[in-house]
C-alpha cells in the first residue's frame, strides 16, 4: 500500500490530503492559515493536524506554492542582475521595454555579441564590458541572468559569459561562485528579450526558493519522513525539488495548476472547466481530454512577458478575502459600482473576531463616519493590524504605524488627536506590507447567510448592518445583493473564457430581438476584448429567465465557500456545475495528479552553404537543446534529431528516477515547405516523455 502525501500552500490556506495512491482515494484532509512571510509554518500546522499514523505512512510528498507567484507580484526575490547579449535591434528596442514593466530591472547591461539564425556567430562578444559589469555588480546582487540573440540555436555566448561569472565571483575561502541562469535553459523559442526576463526572474527566485525547499526537506526530516519530494510546476508537471530549486520560475501559477488537476481528478472528467475561488483570486482553467490547456505564448506574471509555458487561465481579484468597500454611498440606488470588490486583499471581520474577541467590541463601538471621506483605506469597517515585516518607513509613515498595534486597531483611534486624514500614509505602509488591513469581505457576505460559519457570524453581522445603512438596506439584503454581484462577476469570467475558446453559446429562452422562438446568439459579432465582455455582461445582466449562457462542459467548482454559489450560478448559465467530494482541498489533491514529464524540441534546418561566417555550415543544420550539429545529408540529420531528442528525454527520466519501462514517449513533427511537394526547408521534432507521478 502506497500512501502519498499532497500540500499546496495558497494565499489563504495551506491544505494537505494523504491519499491511497492504489485505491485513488483520500484518506485524510486538513487546512490551516499560510503563514508570511515564510509559508513553512502553515505546512507545519497542518502536518501537525493529520494523523500521526496515517503520516508515517507516506512515502511520497507533492507541493503546490504560491510562493513564486508571490515573490514576481510583490517584487520580494533577493538582488539579481541581468546581461543581454545583441546586434543593433535589440540594442535599440530593449531599453524600453526594461523601462515599461510594473518594476523596471535595475541592474542590467546590453553588450555585442550574438548570433544568427543560423547558429553562426554575428557579432563577437565584448567581454570586456561583461567583466567590467560583474565587478560592479558582484557585491550588490547573489545572481546572474544571462540572455544571448539566437541563444537557442548556438548557446556558445551565453556559456561562456556563465564561465567568466562563476571565474570572478568565486569566493576565494568557500570556492562558491554567483549563480548564473542562462536563457536557452529555460527555453527553447526565439524571443532573446523574453528569454533574458525568464532567465531573470528565475535569478530573482534562486535563494528564496532554495530557502523554502531546504524548509521543507528540514521539516519532512524532523518528522522521520523518508519520502521523495516533488513540486508542482505551472504546465502540471512535477519536478524534483532539486530541479525545482534550478528552475523555480516553473512553478510560477503552480497554485492554480494544482487546482485544475484536483478538478479533473476529483470529478472524473477529462474534459472541464475549473473555477477555483481562494482567498485572493478567482481562476478559470481548463482541461482538455486529461490534459491541461496551456498557454503556448508564455506565461504574463506582473506585468512580465516570460517565455514560461503555463495553464491558460483567467484571473480576477475576487476572493473570499477581498475587501468590500463603499464608494459614494450617498446614493443609495443598487449600481454596483457604488460598492467596489477588490482588488486588495483584507483580513475578514469574521476571521479576525475570531482570534482576537475584542474586535467585537471595537465594532460595536460604533462612532460618526463623515461619508465624504471614504476612501479604500478610510472606511467604516476598517481595522488595521502590525504585520510583523521589518521595513523601512519615512517619519510620517513611522508617525502613523507607532499607532498601530499588534492587535486589531481602529481608525478612530489612529487618527485620535490628528488634525488630519492620514490616508496615503496608511496605503503605502499597506504596500510596503508593514501593516495589514481587516475588512468586510465575501466570507462575512457567507457567514451573514448563514452559508458558511467557521469563524465568528456575530462580527459579520454587525459590520453589515454598519455598510447596509450607508445604503439605506437591511443587512441581509445588502448581503444578498453583494452575493449577486459576485456571482455576476464568476459568471461573467467563465463565459468569456469559453467564447474566446468557441465553446459557449448565448441561448435565449424568450423573445429578445423580436424573434418568436429561442435560438442562439453569436459571440463572434465582437472582436475586441472589451466589447465581448461589454456584450456578455450585458446579457447577465437581462431580467431572469429571459436568457443564458449554454455551456458545453462540465463546470468543477474548488474552493471552501463554494457551494454557496452554485444555484446562483445555474441561474444565469445552462451548465453541469459540479463540486465533487474534497472539493475544499482539490488544490492539495491536484498536487498529487501532475506527472513527470519533459518536452524537448530539434530542428532540422535546411541552410546555405555559402555561409559569410566562420563556422561553414554543410547543407543542413539540427539544433538541439545545448548546441547544434551540421550535416551534408538530410537522412543523417533527420536520424540524429530523433536520436538526440530521444536520448534528452531519457537522461531527464532517469536524472528524477523514473524507470525507463515506465516512460510513455511521444514524438510529433511539425513541417515548413517552400510550395508543395518539395522537401521540407525546416522540420521541428517535438519530443514529449511522460512518467505518472503519484495517482
Amino acid at each position: 500500500m502506497t500512501y502519498c502525501l499532497g500540500i499546496d500552500t495558497g494565499g489563504t490556506y495551506t491544505d494537505a490530503v494523504i491519499m491511497d495512491a492504489k485505491a485513488k482515494t483520500v484518506l485524510e484532509s486538513k487546512k490551516s492559515l499560510t503563514t508570511y512571510p515564510s509559508p513553512i509554518g502553515g505546512i507545519s500546522s497542518v502536518l501537525d493536524a493529520l494523523s500521526p499514523d496515517l503520516l508515517k505512512l507516506v512515502s511520497s510528498v507533492s507541493v503546490s506554492t504560491t510562493l513564486s507567484t508571490n515573490t514576481v507580484l510583490e517584487n520580494t526575490g533577493d538582488a539579481a542582475a541581468l546581461i543581454l547579449v545583441g546586434d543593433e535591434v535589440l540594442l535599440k528596442n530593449t531599453d524600453l521595454s526594461l523601462e515599461s514593466i510594473n518594476h523596471p530591472i535595475q541592474n542590467y547591461i546590453i553588450v555585442r555579441g550574438g548570433h544568427d539564425e543560423n547558429g553562426d556567430e554575428a557579432t563577437p562578444l565584448d567581454t570586456k564590458a561583461v567583466r567590467d559589469f560583474v565587478f560592479s555588480m558582484k557585491e550588490k546582487v547573489s545572481a546572474f541572468a544571462v540572455s544571448s540573440y539566437f541563444s537557442v540555436r548556438n548557446p556558445a555566448h551565453e556559456l561562456l559569459i556563465k564561465e567568466l561569472i562563476t571565474d570572478l565571483t568565486r569566493d576565494i575561502e568557500t570556492g562558491h561562485s554567483h549563480p548564473v541562469v542562462c536563457g536557452h535553459e529555460l527555453a527553447q523559442s526565439l524571443g532573446a528579450y523574453e528569454r533574458g526576463v525568464t532567465a531573470y526572474l528565475n535569478a530573482m527566485l534562486l535563494p528564496v526558493t532554495r530557502r523554502f525547499a531546504e524548509s521543507v526537506l528540514s521539516e519532512m526530516k524532523r518528522r522521520n519522513l523518508s519520502a521523495d519530494i516533488k513540486i508542482l510546476k505551472c504546465n502540471g508537471a512535477v519536478s524534483g525539488i532539486l530541479e525545482a530549486m534550478e528552475k523555480p520560475v516553473e512553478s510560477i501559477f503552480s497554485g492554480p495548476t494544482a487546482s485544475l488537476l484536483g478538478a479533473s481528478f476529483l470529478s472524473g472528467r477529462d474534459t472541464c472547466l475549473m473555477i477555483d475561488v481562494g482567498g485572493t483570486s478567482t481562476d478559470i482553467s481548463m482541461m482538455e481530454g486529461g490534459f491541461a490547456d496551456i498557454s503556448e505564448s508564455g506565461a504574463t506574471v506582473g506585468g512580465w512577458k516570460t517565455k514560461v509555458q503555463a495553464v491558460r487561465m483567467e484571473t480576477s481579484a475576487l476572493g473570499g478575502d477581498s475587501q468590500i468597500w463603499l464608494h459614494s454611498p450617498s446614493i443609495s440606488d443598487l449600481n454596483s459600482e457604488k460598492i467596489r470588490i477588490g482588488p486588495r486583499r483584507v483580513i475578514p471581520l469574521c476571521r479576525a473576531a475570531a482570534q482576537f474577541p475584542e474586535m467585537l467590541s471595537l465594532l460595536q463601538d460604533r462612532r460618526y463616519f463623515n461619508k465624504l471621506h471614504m476612501t479604500e483605506y478610510i472606511q467604516p469597517v476598517r481595522f488595521f493590524i502590525r504585520s510583523g515585516a521589518e521595513v523601512s518607513l519615512t517619519s510620517e509613515e513611522q508617525f502613523v504605524y507607532d499607532r498601530i498595534q499588534n492587535t486589531p486597531t481602529s481608525l478612530h483611534d489612529i487618527f485620535w488627536g490628528m488634525k488630519y486624514l492620514p490616508s496615503d500614509a496608511l496605503s503605502r505602509l499597506v504596500s510596503k506590507k508593514a501593516v495589514n488591513m481587516i475588512g468586510f469581505t465575501p466570507t462575512d457576505v457567507l457567514h451573514v447567510l448563514g452559508e458558511y460559519g467557521e469563524f465568528c457570524t456575530e462580527a459579520s453581522m454587525i459590520g453589515a448592518g454598519i455598510l447596509a445603512s450607508f445604503l439605506d438596506m437591511s443587512p441581509v439584503e445588502f448581503c444578498r445583493h453583494l452575493k449577486q454581484i459576485i456571482t455576476q462577476k464568476m459568471a461573467l469570467e467563465i463565459v468569456y473564457f469559453l467564447a474566446e475558446k468557441g465553446m459557449s453559446d448565448l441561448f435565449c429562452s424568450k423573445s429578445l430581438f423580436n424573434h418568436s422562438t429561442s435560438g442562439v446568439l453569436s459571440l463572434e459579432l465582437y472582436s475586441s476584448t472589451a466589447d465581448s465582455k461589454k456584450f456578455i455582461r450585458s446579457f447577465l445582466s437581462f431580467p431572469k429567465p429571459y436568457v443564458k449562457f449554454k455551456i458545453n462542459v462540465p463546470i468543477v467548482m474548488i474552493g471552501g465557500p463554494v457551494k454557496a454559489f452554485v444555484s446562483e450560478l445555474h441561474e444565469l448559465l445552462d451548465a453541469e456545475i459540479l463540486t465533487p467530494d474534497f472539493f475544499e482541498v482539490g488544490n492539495a489533491v491536484g498536487s498529487l495528479v501532475g506527472k513527470v514529464s519533459k518536452r524537448i524540441e530539434v530542428t532540422v534546418r535546411t541552410v546555405h552553404i555559402d555561409s559569410k561566417y566562420d563556422l561553414r555550415t554543410q547543407g543542413i543544420l539540427v539544433h538541439y537543446p545545448g548546441g547544434r550539429r551540421a550535416f551534408d545529408l538530410r537522412d543523417a540529420a533527420v536520424e540524429f534529431a530523433k536520436s538526440t531528442g530521444k536520448a534528452l528525454i531519457e537522461e531527464y527520466m532517469r536524472r528524477e528516477n523514473i524507470p525507463l519501462d515506465k516512460v510513455e514517449l511521444k514524438m510529433k513533427e511539425e513541417n515548413v515547405f517552400i510550395s508543395k511537394g518539395t522537401v521540407p526547408v525546416q522540420t521541428t521534432f517535438i519530443f514529449e516523455g511522460f512518467a505518472k507521478n503519484l495517482l
